[in-house]
């Protein structure tokens, strides 16, 4: 074997191999925070335990935050991003409709190794709407609306989030949830983009020896 091959076969085996150490066990957490950009209907906002309300007639919808941990990385999760409860003390026949766009704004950590412990996060929105709700009945939707997803590298990683389902809570009953999706990958680190260079590039040039010596 040719020293210019075996050089390029070398350094394209370390590329190889220092860009899939950045992918070594490591796992990354994330909170969510809910604000209310507008209530329809004369709404008041208004805080709980762990997350924010909005508050039309007898009717308040609770937006709860989430902490999640434990995440792989590389992986791509199917995540909760928010609870959302609805409690009302309208008699029918009254009752309350209303919309809520609120916003939910997802902080991941990343818990090295690979990258460094950084913090980044993403906005996501949503509108909520209540159609007839009082003690005996209600319809509760939602529809996310843009930017539905994000993305961005930080502390070494590559994340991106979107927006994914809704789960309608029942009134005076059990919550509802709003989904998503997380995913995270290594950042490929400057030298193993060089060494990948240089691997290719000495691959390139036995190639080009080849075709000389077979020409003459």
């Amino acid at each position: 074997m040719s020293v210019s091959k075996y050089l390029g076969l070398m350094a394209l085996a370390v590329a190889v191999l220092v860009g899939t150490s950045d992918d070594a066990a490591a796992s990354y957490s994330y909170v969510t925070s809910f604000s209310i950009v507008s209530i329809s209907g004369g709404g008041t906002p208004g805080t709980t335990t762990g997350g924010v309300t909005a508050t039309v007639g007898g009717t308040t919808v609770s937006l709860l935050n989430i902490t999640q941990s434990g995440f792989v990385v590389p992986s791509t999760n199917t995540v909760n991003i928010g609870d959302v409860a609805v409690t009302t003390t309208t008699a029918p026949p009254a009752s309350d409709t209303f919309t809520i766009n609120y916003a939910d704004t997802i902080t991941l950590t990343n818990n090295p190794p690979p990258g460094s412990a950084q913090t980044g996060a993403f906005i996501l929105f949503g509108t909520l709407t209540l159609s007839g709700v009082n003690t005996g009945s209600g319809v509760i939707t939602n529809v996310f609306t843009g930017p539905t997803s994000q993305s961005g590298p930080f502390g070494g990683l590559f994340f991106s989030g979107a927006a994914l389902n809704f789960a309608s809570p029942t009134v005076n009953g059990g919550t509802g949830s709003l989904g998503g999706i997380l995913s995270s990958s290594a950042v490929p680190a400057p030298a193993s983009l060089v060494m990948l260079g240089l691997g290719l590039g000495g691959v390139g040039l036995v190639r080009l020896r080849k075709r000389r010596a077979t020409r003459a």
